[in-house]
């Protein structure tokens, strides 16, 4: 555990930041709320309808919420889509979250409780991402609150211990960059194929070469249905490095909005293994992401990866601005 927090105190220097900013809404638009004394950032569309989903995204470590929100602007997404969206702080040590108890497993139900009680949430369609750290977390939350958490969407983080064991067959659609110095590509198959094994998911992968993506080339890898109905997705960005993009945030929200505690939800329920073809020269539609015009094939489990930068050592990190976090 203390291996893995020393590794991501670099992390909050090794990689290449999107500036964020563009235009739209900042942290300062959002309504910043306590919850049982500790800080939530909350976006409510106007006109927001009474059981609407909540989506949650947790920043890495040694960053905050308008880190996060400064490079995901989900509110762009909510203000269409109509859900809420929070920002939680990390409370601990140079803003990091608790992967190995429950501290703040505890927390995310609390703040869950409370946006039920302000904004009428529908607690069966809650959904939780995070970046680096923010990613390890939600795969420990699948082991502790998965019974409160409809479908998980980890970007740039996974427990680099292990893989954990999921209290139920849970949707994740991960999201990777192949050049990441700090939470390597090379060890996220393993992960991945942890929890396909776990939900009895198929062996092989649908794989849609040249997914739309508005920053790097992308594969989107598909496994599934596994139990429950679910799947598992994988999107690899070809040198994307240490970093949440606003990029990614629709394809997410299109996997999530498709589950509810009970599983795929009437018509958003993605589409069965059996409608897509096996062969690499057939390419079809791809239904499940709204998509027309990809190339779509089946192929083993693993997918390809490139060789990891190693992360930089400490001596090598500019160690002075550890305790720069900005509130």
């Amino acid at each position: 555990m203390k291996q893995a927090l020393l590794l991501l105190v670099a992390a909050s220097f090794a990689f290449a930041q999107w500036g964020g900013g563009g235009g739209g809404k900042s942290i300062n638009d959002y309504k910043k709320i306590s919850v049982s004394g500790r800080e939530v950032y909350v976006y409510a569309p106007s006109g927001l309808a009474d059981n609407s989903p909540l989506l949650m995204s947790f920043h890495g470590m040694d960053q905050d919420p308008s880190y996060q929100q400064s490079n995901t602007h989900w509110e762009a997404v909510a203000d269409t889509a109509g859900f809420v969206v929070a920002y939680p702080k990390g409370a601990t040590g140079y803003s990091t979250w608790d992967i190995s108890g429950d501290q703040d497993t505890k927390w995310i139900t609390q703040i869950i409780d409370q946006l039920a009680n302000d904004y009428k949430i529908d607690k069966k369609r809650v959904y939780m991402s995070g970046f680096s750290m923010g990613g390890m977390l939600s795969y420990h939350a699948m082991g502790k609150i998965a019974d409160k958490i409809a479908a998980f969407a980890p970007c740039s983080g996974y427990l680099m211990m292990g893989a954990g064991r999921a209290q139920r067959p849970v949707p994740i659609f991960h999201t990777h960059g192949t050049s990441d110095n700090v939470v390597g590509y090379d060890g996220l198959e393993n992960n991945l194929k942890n929890y396909r094994d776990q939900f009895k998911c198929p062996s092989q992968a649908e794989v849609e070469s040249n997914h739309p993506n508005s920053e790097n080339r992308a594969t989107l890898y598909t496994w599934g249905p596994c139990d429950n109905g679910i799947y598992v997705k994988h999107l690899k960005l070809e040198g994307r490095q240490h970093s949440p993009s606003k990029a990614d945030v629709s394809d997410i929200w299109n996997f999530l909005k498709g589950y509810d505690l009970d599983g795929p939800i009437g018509a958003s329920k993605p589409e069965s293994s059996a409608s897509v073809e096996s062969s690499a020269s057939e390419p079809t539609s791809s239904a499940s992401v709204g998509r027309s015009s990809s190339s779509r094939v089946r192929s083993s489990g693993s997918f390809s990866r490139p060789p990891c930068p190693k992360i930089l050592p400490c001596s090598r990190c500019p160690c002075s601005r550890l305790l720069t976090t900005t509130s």
